[in-house]
C-alpha cells in the first residue's frame, strides 16, 4: 500500500481544513473604515490631538496607529500638515465653541 492509501482520511481532513481555511478568508468582509483629514495647528503635537481623539483608547496606541496610519517615521508633526484620523474617533473633539462660566468673549 502507498502512503495515499493508508492515509487517505487524513489527506481528506487537512484538504476539508485547507478548503474551508480558504472559504473563510476570502467571505471576510474588512470594515471600511472611514477617514476625516485634520489640519494640525501651530503648537499641536501627536500627544495633544491624542488627547483629544483617542477616546477610550490608550493614548500611547492611538499615537502609534495614528503614525502608521499617515506612514509617519517619527512622532513630530508640524503645523499645516494634515493627518487622517478616524471618522468616529472625531465625535471626541472638544467643542471650542462652547463657553464655560468665566471665560472672558
Amino acid at each position: 500500500m502507498t502512503f495515499f492509501q493508508r492515509n487517505s482520511y487524513l489527506i481528506l481532513f487537512f484538504s476539508l481544513i485547507l478548503t474551508f481555511s480558504f472559504y473563510t478568508v476570502i467571505t471576510q468582509k474588512t470594515a471600511d473604515v472611514q477617514v476625516s483629514h485634520v489640519e494640525v495647528k501651530s503648537g499641536d503635537t501627536l500627544w495633544t490631538m491624542a488627547q483629544s481623539f483617542s477616546g477610550n483608547t490608550p493614548q500611547q496606541e492611538w499615537i502609534e496607529q495614528i503614525m502608521e496610519d499617515n506612514n509617519l517615521s517619527t512622532p513630530h508633526i508640524v503645523a499645516g500638515q494634515t493627518i487622517k484620523i478616524p471618522s468616529d474617533q472625531l465625535k471626541y473633539a472638544p467643542d471650542e465653541a462652547v463657553n464655560l462660566a468665566g471665560d472672558a468673549e
